[in-house]
């Protein structure tokens, strides 16, 4: 058997991520949701999802803002974490620049994360990092391990195996070229059947191709592409041949709280 824990994040940084994550959670087999705690639309996205028991929440730890016009802050004062931020009080691009972050501002940061979460009314039983910042802070990747274990929560880094890459040529022969969509499902069937039994990590970022979800771009990645990419997601995981790939190969979709390694 192969299981995979599909992964939808950046829920709560922009309105088209809330939406296309929340339409494929509703109808299609998306299971783990993982969500911005400083995006601003934290609030709409807890409730979009508040009816959804189905859902596994996790904290999508963020200690940057990549993007050149979509920026986030931290939760708390800036004044309490100045490590954490440049100039104008945001989160660093990067997380190359982040040699010099506070591991106790990193930690004080991280805490608050997590009480804003269910503060919103959000049951989190996971937690991951955005842009996997943790190998540029010292201590913090032992520090959040351990906490994880103290809360019951589940470290995506225990469970963090990708599918294998298959080759992409052979993915193209049964897609159009023409459908972006189409070619991530191709591609997607195709490491599934280069893939042994076992558990593996599928991280996807639906999103809706928008004037907002445009503005999601930097000088190494064009906000068009961002979004079209993201909305390609959004529908591969709402085609209903996925649910019949994955019946074909016996993959099943699983959630990080039911993983039976968990205590």
């Amino acid at each position: 058997m192969i299981r995979i824990l599909l992964r939808g994040d950046d829920f709560g940084g922009s309105l088209s991520a809330n939406q296309a994550i929340a339409e494929a959670c509703q109808r299609g087999l998306l299971r783990n949701v993982s969500v911005m705690a400083p995006g601003p639309y934290l609030e709409q996205g807890a409730m979009l999802l508040s009816d959804c028991k189905e859902i596994c929440f996790g904290m999508h730890i963020t200690m940057n803002a990549e993007w050149d016009r979509a920026k986030w802050k931290p939760v708390l004062p800036c004044e309490q974490v100045p490590s954490l931020i440049d100039e104008q009080g945001y989160f660093l691009s990067h997380p190359s620049l982040m040699g010099n972050v506070n591991l106790e501002e990193a930690v004080a940061e991280t805490l608050a994360q997590y009480d804003r979460l269910r503060e919103v009314g959000f049951p989190i039983s996971y937690v991951d990092e955005h842009m996997f910042f943790s190998y540029c802070v010292k201590g913090y990747a032992e520090w959040l391990d351990n906490w994880c274990r103290q809360e019951g929560l589940v470290n995506f880094h225990r469970y963090f195996r990708p599918l294998p890459r298959a080759d992409e040529a052979a993915a193209m022969e049964f897609a159009d070229p023409n459908d972006l969509a189409q070619i991530y499902l191709s591609k997607h069937m195709q490491d599934i059947q280069a893939a042994q039994e076992g558990l593996y990590t599928v991280i996807l970022h639906p999103g809706l191709d928008s004037g907002e979800m445009r503005q999601f771009g930097n000088a190494e990645l064009d906000g068009a592409d961002i979004a079209a990419e993201r909305d390609a997601e959004r529908r591969m995981l709402l085609d209903p041949r996925l649910e019949s790939l994955y019946n074909q190969y016996g993959v099943t979709s699983v959630r990080y709280d039911e993983l039976e390694e968990r205590s």
